[in-house]
Protein backbone atom coordinates (compact mmCIF):
# COMPACT_ATOMS: atom_id res chain seq x y z
CA UNK A 1 0.00 0.00 0.00
CA UNK A 2 1.35 3.36 -1.01
CA UNK A 3 1.75 6.12 1.59
CA UNK A 4 0.11 9.50 0.93
CA UNK A 5 2.43 12.39 1.54
CA UNK A 6 1.48 15.13 3.97
CA UNK A 7 1.57 17.62 1.09
CA UNK A 8 -0.94 15.58 -0.96
CA UNK A 9 -3.20 15.19 2.04
CA UNK A 10 -3.01 18.93 2.74
CA UNK A 11 -3.72 19.77 -0.94
CA UNK A 12 -6.76 17.46 -0.95
CA UNK A 13 -8.07 19.02 2.25
CA UNK A 14 -7.66 22.56 0.86
CA UNK A 15 -9.35 21.56 -2.40
CA UNK A 16 -12.28 20.05 -0.52
CA UNK A 17 -12.67 23.22 1.55
CA UNK A 18 -12.58 25.39 -1.58
CA UNK A 19 -15.07 23.21 -3.46
CA UNK A 20 -17.56 23.11 -0.60
CA UNK A 21 -17.21 26.76 0.47
CA UNK A 22 -20.39 27.76 -1.37
CA UNK A 23 -22.38 24.70 -0.34
CA UNK A 24 -24.56 24.19 2.68
CA UNK A 25 -26.40 26.82 4.59
CA UNK A 26 -25.38 30.27 5.58
CA UNK A 27 -26.33 32.15 8.71
CA UNK A 28 -29.37 33.80 7.07
CA UNK A 29 -31.09 30.50 6.30
CA UNK A 30 -32.70 30.46 9.74
CA UNK A 31 -34.54 33.70 8.98
CA UNK A 32 -38.12 33.45 7.71
CA UNK A 33 -38.43 33.70 3.91
CA UNK A 34 -38.95 37.22 2.62
CA UNK A 35 -42.05 38.36 0.78
CA UNK A 36 -41.89 37.99 -2.99
CA UNK A 37 -40.65 41.17 -4.62
CA UNK A 38 -39.55 42.64 -7.90
CA UNK A 39 -36.26 44.19 -6.82
CA UNK A 40 -34.21 42.59 -9.60
CA UNK A 41 -36.53 43.98 -12.29
CA UNK A 42 -36.82 47.34 -10.54
CA UNK A 43 -33.11 47.85 -9.85
CA UNK A 44 -32.32 51.52 -10.44
CA UNK A 45 -35.91 52.44 -11.32
CA UNK A 46 -37.60 55.37 -9.61
CA UNK A 47 -40.81 55.46 -11.68
CA UNK A 48 -43.00 52.68 -13.00
CA UNK A 49 -44.58 53.94 -16.23
CA UNK A 50 -47.26 51.55 -17.46
CA UNK A 51 -49.72 51.94 -20.34
CA UNK A 52 -52.65 49.56 -19.77
CA UNK A 53 -54.30 48.85 -23.13
CA UNK A 54 -57.77 47.60 -22.13
CA UNK A 55 -59.78 45.73 -24.78
CA UNK A 56 -62.32 43.52 -23.00
CA UNK A 57 -66.10 43.28 -23.13
CA UNK A 58 -66.91 41.72 -19.75
CA UNK A 59 -67.63 43.89 -16.69
CA UNK A 60 -66.49 41.22 -14.22
CA UNK A 61 -63.15 40.88 -16.02
CA UNK A 62 -62.74 44.65 -16.06
CA UNK A 63 -63.41 44.81 -12.32
CA UNK A 64 -60.83 42.07 -11.72
CA UNK A 65 -58.23 43.99 -13.74
CA UNK A 66 -59.00 47.21 -11.87
CA UNK A 67 -58.22 45.33 -8.66
CA UNK A 68 -54.94 44.11 -10.19
CA UNK A 69 -54.06 47.65 -11.31
CA UNK A 70 -54.68 48.92 -7.76
CA UNK A 71 -52.46 46.10 -6.42
CA UNK A 72 -49.79 46.94 -9.01
CA UNK A 73 -49.75 50.55 -7.86
CA UNK A 74 -49.40 49.48 -4.23
CA UNK A 75 -46.69 46.95 -5.13
CA UNK A 76 -44.62 49.59 -6.90
CA UNK A 77 -45.01 52.05 -4.02
CA UNK A 78 -44.09 49.37 -1.47
CA UNK A 79 -40.87 48.78 -3.42
CA UNK A 80 -39.95 52.47 -3.59
CA UNK A 81 -41.04 53.07 -7.19
CA UNK A 82 -43.49 55.85 -8.09
CA UNK A 83 -46.34 54.48 -10.24
CA UNK A 84 -47.31 56.44 -13.35
CA UNK A 85 -50.22 54.83 -15.20
CA UNK A 86 -52.26 55.47 -18.31
CA UNK A 87 -55.29 53.22 -18.64
CA UNK A 88 -56.67 53.33 -22.17
CA UNK A 89 -60.01 51.79 -23.08
CA UNK A 90 -60.54 50.71 -26.65
CA UNK A 91 -62.75 48.32 -28.53
CA UNK A 92 -65.73 46.94 -26.61
CA UNK A 93 -64.33 48.08 -23.26
CA UNK A 94 -65.73 51.56 -23.93
CA UNK A 95 -69.21 50.09 -23.44
CA UNK A 96 -68.28 49.25 -19.83
CA UNK A 97 -67.21 52.75 -18.75
CA UNK A 98 -70.24 54.87 -19.58
CA UNK A 99 -73.16 55.88 -17.39
CA UNK A 100 -74.58 52.33 -17.67
CA UNK A 101 -71.49 50.88 -15.93
CA UNK A 102 -72.03 48.57 -12.98
CA UNK A 103 -71.85 50.08 -9.51
CA UNK A 104 -68.69 48.06 -8.85
CA UNK A 105 -67.04 49.38 -12.04
CA UNK A 106 -67.96 52.96 -11.15
CA UNK A 107 -66.48 52.52 -7.67
CA UNK A 108 -63.28 50.99 -9.04
CA UNK A 109 -62.92 53.69 -11.72
CA UNK A 110 -63.14 56.32 -8.97
CA UNK A 111 -60.58 54.45 -6.85
CA UNK A 112 -58.10 54.12 -9.72
CA UNK A 113 -58.64 57.71 -10.87
CA UNK A 114 -57.92 58.91 -7.31
CA UNK A 115 -54.40 57.44 -7.43
CA UNK A 116 -51.66 59.98 -8.12
CA UNK A 117 -50.22 60.00 -11.65
CA UNK A 118 -53.09 58.09 -13.26
CA UNK A 119 -54.82 59.06 -16.48
CA UNK A 120 -57.83 57.19 -17.87
CA UNK A 121 -58.60 57.48 -21.58
CA UNK A 122 -61.37 56.24 -23.86
CA UNK A 123 -60.88 55.90 -27.60
CA UNK A 124 -63.31 58.00 -29.65
CA UNK A 125 -62.83 55.64 -32.59
CA UNK A 126 -64.14 52.83 -30.37
CA UNK A 127 -66.99 54.90 -28.92
CA UNK A 128 -68.10 55.65 -32.47
CA UNK A 129 -67.80 52.02 -33.60
CA UNK A 130 -69.67 50.69 -30.54
CA UNK A 131 -72.35 53.39 -30.47
CA UNK A 132 -71.34 54.96 -27.14
CA UNK A 133 -72.09 58.67 -26.78
CA UNK A 134 -68.89 60.40 -25.62
CA UNK A 135 -70.98 62.54 -23.26
CA UNK A 136 -71.96 59.38 -21.32
CA UNK A 137 -68.38 58.23 -20.61
CA UNK A 138 -67.67 58.32 -16.87
CA UNK A 139 -66.31 61.72 -15.80
CA UNK A 140 -62.99 60.26 -14.58
CA UNK A 141 -62.22 59.09 -18.15
CA UNK A 142 -61.00 61.49 -20.86
CA UNK A 143 -62.17 60.76 -24.39
CA UNK A 144 -59.22 61.01 -26.80
CA UNK A 145 -59.01 60.79 -30.58
CA UNK A 146 -57.40 57.38 -30.92
CA UNK A 147 -55.81 55.24 -28.20
CA UNK A 148 -53.49 53.60 -30.75
CA UNK A 149 -51.94 57.04 -31.15
CA UNK A 150 -51.93 57.48 -27.36
CA UNK A 151 -50.16 54.15 -27.03
CA UNK A 152 -47.46 55.22 -29.48
CA UNK A 153 -46.99 58.56 -27.75
CA UNK A 154 -46.77 57.16 -24.24
CA UNK A 155 -44.41 54.37 -25.31
CA UNK A 156 -42.12 56.95 -26.90
CA UNK A 157 -41.68 58.57 -23.47
CA UNK A 158 -40.99 55.32 -21.63
CA UNK A 159 -44.37 53.79 -20.75
CA UNK A 160 -44.35 49.99 -20.95
CA UNK A 161 -47.43 48.54 -22.66
CA UNK A 162 -49.62 46.07 -20.76
CA UNK A 163 -52.25 44.43 -22.93
CA UNK A 164 -55.50 43.52 -21.19
CA UNK A 165 -57.89 41.48 -23.34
Amino acid sequence: MKKISKFTLFACLCGTVLLTAGCGSDSDSTLPPTEPNDQVALAGETTGKLFFDVNIANAESLELYFDVILETSKGLEDQGVEPMFVIAFRGPSVTLIDDTATAATKTLVKAVAALPNVRLEACSVATSLFGVDNATILPEVVVVGNTFISSMGYQSVGYAPVLIQ
